[in-house]
């Protein structure tokens, strides 16, 4: 009975101590993208662990889904590209979701595209 304790806490250990590996994207971001109009904007995106925050500073009086504070869930962290969904969705009924998918260009860096537009975020802390 002791050995089959021991195999299994042997067994598990691994698994958890890679469920807990650090995301390297932590932290606050600021956000900078043109509209598509060419009009400059910006905002931030918190990451923390598996979820954070979309907080884009746009505002439209046509659509209720623009200018408001957004849970993230993180779907892939590795040093090669960060990936997230906006979950607007859980939000505020009928926004659409959008997934980010961006890959560093230095360690303060993460460039993609957001809506086929250039979207760049830089580390602040």
């Amino acid at each position: 009975m002791k050995a089959a304790a021991y195999l299994a806490l042997c067994l598990c250990v691994p698994l958890s101590a890679h469920a807990q590996t650090a995301n390297p994207w932590d932290g606050k971001w600021q956000v900078a993208f043109k509209t598509e109009r060419g009009t400059d904007r910006d905002g931030t995106v918190t990451v923390a662990g598996s979820a954070g925050t979309w907080d884009l500073n746009v505002a439209q009086r046509n659509d209720p889904c623009a200018g408001r504070a957004y849970p993230i869930e993180v779907q892939r962290a590795t040093a090669e590209e960060l990936v997230f969904k906006v979950a607007r969705s859980t939000a505020l009924a009928g926004c659409q979701d959008n997934t980010m998918r961006l890959k560093p260009t230095d360690a303060n860096t993460l460039e993609g595209t957001f809506m086929t537009r250039p979207f760049k975020m830089t580390k602040v802390n």
